[in-house]
């Protein structure tokens, strides 16, 4: 009963880290705002993440990795093999999640860490959020759906910008009102047809 107990308040710790982390930053957030987060006191926290705050930053970073990954995998594998329907697809799962700033990820999180750490990261980063776009762009090719461009990274890099900038746009202004899905299903129809005009 005692692990059962431990494994629950771990993973309340696990997922307070990860709402602050994401939403102030790694610099920013202390062990401490985590504890009061939980309703632990600053030393019953260290029961927990006996690593510190750089164990528990990378701990949590990697499990919410991971969890999106398998996530934008499932949904671009359950759309198909068209490549609209599996950016969609995608795009619906990252707009569910909250957003990640990854600008601040990169040039202040990371840089913060031991070196070995943020290469890890990176690299976790990299399988999450961009290989599952990179490779639905490869086979789009292969297939003879798409062209393709010299680095697939930077395809994958801008879609995965435009979704997660979705996350800070109005959903109304005085000239429109438009969901976020429907933002990003036009984004992506652009994406894949162009400005111009059909003809």
């Amino acid at each position: 009963m005692e692990s059962e107990y431990v494994s629950d308040a771990k993973n309340r710790v696990l997922d307070a880290a990860e709402r602050l982390f994401h939403a102030r930053g790694y610099k920013t957030i202390t062990l401490r705002d985590i504890a009061g987060e939980v309703g632990l006191n600053h030393a019953s926290l260290y029961h927990h993440v006996p690593g510190g705050k750089e164990a528990l930053f990378v701990e949590v970073m990697q499990r919410a990795f991971a969890r999106h990954q398998s996530h934008l995998e499932s949904a671009i594998r359950d759309a198909g093999p068209d490549l609209r329907a599996q950016l969609r697809a995608a795009s619906r799962w990252m707009l569910s999640q909250a957003p990640i700033d990854f600008t601040r990820m990169m040039l202040a999180d990371m840089p913060a860490l031991d070196a070995a750490y943020g290469r890890q990261l990176s690299h976790n980063a990299y399988e999450a959020f961009l290989r599952p776009f990179e490779a639905a762009f490869a086979a789009a090719h292969e297939r003879g759906d798409i062209r393709m461009i010299s680095n697939p990274i930077t395809l994958a890099g801008a879609f995965l910008a435009i979704v997660q900038s979705a996350h800070a746009a109005p959903i109304s202004t005085a000239r429109t009102t438009q969901s976020k899905e429907s933002m990003i299903d036009e984004l992506v129809d652009v994406l894949l047809d162009g400005l111009r005009p059909h003809n």
